[in-house]
């Protein structure tokens, strides 16, 4: 059987897959990235110019998120040393992704943003957002620091539980920073306060300042909230709904439509991915090699992973066969489980010399409506048709994988203080569209989440000292995380980004 056998550890290429070693984000900033990161502004939407000299270089970089998912926008995982973004200098991990040559990607499925972003060009535009993250801020300073004007006024709201909502949705805008009231609900908590109204600016709630705050940092401050809601707010001469970007939240932190990508955003392919399990009966010369190259696999590096095959070798033993194909997740080889082996473990086994192998596998397919080959819509729609070579599991195939697959890792934050953890969460409970997963959304810089390094965006959060985040509310769970002190285990399950 032929196996990656060289692991480039600097450029984070394990053979033909790409990899990376655990890195501290402060040597990414100074080793890797040049200093150029400071020219995108937190909380500002802005277009920046990628030039490639070969039009198909890969941009080495690991994106999470899609509209399927409650992370909604297309967020950058990681980005690899040497590639064409870091190259570049500008973007950082956690950077949203809004615009791809003028197409917008703000609200579209992940695998349909992925395939535009793999179109051949030499001038790459992107529109992005980095998030300006919430602070927290001292009880004793005053409200006013957070950038009052001569037209802003304050307004408390009070809920009559810490999970009441306060029946505003929030957005932002496509021309200026900050988070903005889009609609008062009728009979709502601000609707019988009376002040607020349509495109009110909201510039702090409860002491954070949001003049370049998100509309999900602002859900989040509301849901973490008691019962008081002490809001800045300035009003401004009204504008058309056009200029609203292209999602809102609702003060619960749950995305809805705006009108932007009910008339512009293309229609999405919404890809159905399905496991099906199956085992096969394997005959071959004993001296013959199986013909297949497989990945993943127990790790002390980054991803603990299933071992899956990225490419079969044409007219091999496996190819001959023709039931296992790429993509497959190998489960056990003669009665060997491989869920928590290593690869080169994986890699001996299969390379036993006997004349007959049995191989249990899991065969993940992806089904998507046909569209015209020339549109970005139509690449790529079945993975075993795409090169082998450039072959590698997208994102949300790794999360349609049963649970019994997770790798499940514990990670301990400590907080003695009234600081935040440093990560901002989307996902949970809700009445109309049942228990969603909990994902991290963006960490914020200098926090223990920051510090300790292994948390990424995208990552799913299933449970906190023990305790099950399944069936939460996302306003329960914020209070828990709010509120907990000391040693803080977070329980994680880490897939890596589709890469490109």
């Amino acid at each position: 059987m032929d196996c990656l056998e060289q692991e480039k550890e600097k450029s984070g290429v394990v053979g033909k897959v790409h990899w990376v070693g655990v890195l501290n984000k402060h040597s990414l900033s100074i080793s890797v990235f040049p200093r150029l990161y400071h020219l995108i502004p937190d909380g500002e939407i802005t277009s920046i110019k990628i030039n490639r000299v070969d039009p198909s270089e890969s941009l080495s970089i690991r994106l999470v998120g899609g509209s399927e998912t409650p992370l909604v926008h297309i967020i950058i995982q990681h980005i690899y040393r040497d590639g064409v973004i870091a190259r570049d200098g500008r973007l950082l991990p956690g950077d949203i992704i809004l615009k791809v040559n003028g197409m917008d990607i703000s609200n579209v499925p992940h695998n349909y943003a992925v395939r535009l972003l793999r179109q051949p060009c030499q001038v790459l535009w992107l529109t992005v957002l980095r998030e300006q993250k919430f602070r927290s801020r001292n009880n004793g300073q005053a409200l006013d620091a957070y950038g009052s004007r001569d037209d802003s006024f304050h307004v408390i709201l009070n809920k009559s539980s810490p999970e009441e909502q306060l029946g505003i949705k929030l957005v932002r805008k496509v021309d200026e920073p900050g988070v903005f009231i889009f609609n008062v609900l009728d009979g709502g908590v601000a609707d019988r306060h009376g002040q607020l109204e349509e495109n009110d600016r909201v510039l702090a709630i409860n002491g954070h300042d949001l003049r370049y705050g998100s509309p999900e940092s602002a859900a989040h401050l509301i849901q973490a909230s008691e019962r008081r809601v002490h809001l800045i707010v300035s009003r401004r001469v009204r504008r058309s709904p056009d200029i609203f970007q292209e999602a809102s939240w609702n003060s619960n932190g749950s995305w809805s439509p705006g009108p932007a990508e009910r008339s512009n955003t293309p229609k999405p392919l919404h890809p159905t991915i399905t496991c099906h399990e199956k085992v096969v009966n394997i005959q071959k010369d004993p001296s013959e090699s199986l013909g297949m190259t497989v990945a993943g696999g127990a790790s002390h590096r980054e991803w603990d992973l299933p071992i899956y095959v990225i490419s079969v070798e044409p007219g091999g033993v496996i190819s001959r066969d023709g039931r296992i194909k790429t993509g497959d997740i190998l489960l056990n080889v003669d009665g060997v489980e491989l869920t928590e082996v290593s690869r080169s473990e994986a890699v001996a086994l299969l390379k036993r010399t006997s004349s007959s192998i049995v191989l249990k596998a899991l065969e993940v397919k992806q089904y998507e409506p046909q569209e015209d080959c020339s549109s970005p819509a139509a690449l790529d729609s079945n993975h075993n048709m795409a090169p082998h070579s450039d072959w590698s599991p997208s994102w949300v195939m790794w999360l349609e994988l049963p649970r019994c697959l997770y790798n499940c890792k514990d990670i301990i934050l400590r907080r003695n203080t009234a600081g935040s953890l440093g990560f901002c969460i989307v996902g949970g409970y809700e009445e109309y569209n049942g228990n969603k997963p909990f994902f991290i959304k963006s960490i914020v810089e200098g926090t223990p989440a920051y510090n300790d390094g292994r948390i990424r965006c995208g990552d799913i959060l299933l449970a906190v000292n023990g305790r099950s985040t399944s069936g939460m509310i996302h306003a329960c769970l914020a209070r828990l995380l709010k509120e907990l002190k000391g040693r803080i285990t977070l329980t994680i399950v880490s897939w890596p980004g589709t890469f490109l």
